[in-house]
């Protein structure tokens, strides 16, 4: 071992003395060395040129293309936004392009007025809100409204057609699926009202800071009928009705549910038509696209009173058995049912049987509830007991998981639980109880 150390040791010494000698006069490498390290050197120099070449070029071009851009850009330019369009359309520019180009001039136009509303974020102490959060005084609504205005009337007067062109000549699916069978150009239109409309509401929806008074109320109906009368521009009575339908809040709400039923087209039509003639009871001006809840005791009787004219509309215009379907799917404890099955890959019989299990075990309670045999003691025992048997059979029916889940999640059987009986409402929604004497009183 300590002989290969000594040979390994030398070793080393003589490549550092060779390094050296050659380091010190190269002339003693041999020929044909010097010539492979001078061929190498010189294809790493060639390619190095070659390289800065191309980084030249691309600079140069770089540059070439800027300063063509800003010659082309000063032949077009003009403070003068029609004399700016004019220049971009007999260029041949797009008009998408040509509105990009028009939006960001009259955006730098109203830059100042909008900063001085606004404010920036940068600007406003740790310690106070937002500029942002501090929308909602009847000023800054008014004020940036008429912002919005001047800013849309001027590009609406300096493109016209051109303000809604589109980048493409079919609508997407989804476009499809939402506006229906409508060309490209009237989607576009449709798009940037609804959008100018979505701006002013939400603006509204601010101002209100939680407490929405009768003439916010007036703001938005007054929105709404200014939408419809724009549209109605755009659109044929027809195609304005299918718009109203597609977009409608009652149509939004329908959906969870008839997806759930699986309904045919003529079930919708025959559901929507119904529940429409009741839209402006349901489903005020504004509330629901603004994001607002109101309401009054006189609105909330209103309220039922069309809910109740309702179901006994769809009870003519579908047969019994899908009218059940129906309401059961519009709960919002089955659809949570529908979900749970849904995640553990069972079929919706499952959660129907399990929802199903609700009016039996009501109709129990108060059976238990109201049996003179029985002292409030023995009642409450017998209503745990129903419970406890009524929770083993949803699990039997769902699994662990899905059922357990449920169990935790049912209101009406823990009311059970607790000694009470519990009724539901004809709809479905509505819970109430009765609950037995407290003891010792």
């Amino acid at each position: 071992m300590k002989l290969f150390k000594i040979l390994l040791a030398g070793s080393l010494v003589a490549n550092l003395a060779l390094i050296a000698a050659v380091a010190s006069k190269p002339s003693l490498v041999p020929s044909a060395v010097r010539d492979f390290f001078h061929l190498h050197d010189a294809k790493a120099e060639a390619a190095q040129r070659a390289s800065q070449r191309a980084a030249a070029e691309a600079r140069a071009a770089t540059d070439q293309a800027v300063a063509s851009r800003a010659l082309l850009w000063s032949a077009l330019a003009s403070d003068d936004l029609p004399t700016l369009v004019a220049h971009l359309r007999a260029a041949g520019f797009s008009s998408a392009v040509i509105r990009a180009i028009v939006s960001s001039q009259i955006d730098q136009r109203f830059h100042a007025r909008t900063k001085e509303l606004l404010g920036t974020v940068a600007d406003t102490p740790f310690w106070k809100s937002e500029p942002t959060m501090g929308f909602g005084t009847p000023k800054f609504f008014e004020t940036y409204n008429q912002i919005s205005r001047e800013r849309a009337k001027m590009m609406r007067e300096l493109l016209g057609d051109d303000l809604f062109a589109g980048t493409g000549d079919d609508p997407t699916a989804a476009q499809r699926r939402q506006y229906g069978n409508l060309s490209k150009a009237k989607i576009d239109l449709i798009q940037r009202i609804e959008e100018d409309y979505s701006e002013m509401r939400s603006q509204i929806s601010s101002a209100t800071q939680g407490i929405v008074l009768p003439e916010d109320r007036a703001k938005l109906a007054l929105l709404e009928r200014e939408k419809l009368v724009d549209l109605a521009v755009l659109l044929t009575p027809q195609e304005l009705e299918d718009y109203q339908m597609r977009t409608s809040t009652i149509t939004g709400r329908l959906r969870m549910p008839l997806s759930i039923i699986d309904a045919t087209e003529a079930e919708f039509l025959a559901i929507y038509r119904v529940q429409a003639q009741y839209a402006d009871v349901l489903y005020p001006s504004g509330s629901a696209v603004a994001g607002i809840s109101y309401s009054s005791s006189e609105q909330s009787q209103q309220r039922r009173d069309a809910q109740q004219k309702i179901a006994d509309q769809l009870k003519q215009v579908l047969d019994p058995a899908r009218y059940a379907d129906y309401v059961r799917a519009s709960t919002y404890e089955f659809q949570q049912l529908y979900r749970l099955v849904q995640q553990e890959n069972l079929p919706t019989a499952a959660a129907v049987r399990t929802y199903d299990l609700r009016d039996t075990a009501a109709q129990e309670s108060l059976r238990i509830f109201n049996d003179q045999a029985l002292d409030p003691e023995q009642k409450r025992a017998a209503l745990q007991t129903l419970a406890q048997n009524t929770s083993a059979q949803i699990v039997g029916l769902l699994g662990a998981n899905a059922g357990n889940a449920y169990v935790k999640s049912a209101s009406w059987l823990n009311y059970i639980s607790q000694g009470k009986a519990v009724t539901f409402g004809a709809d479905g929604r509505s819970t109430s109880y009765r609950s037995l004497p407290t003891p010792g009183k």
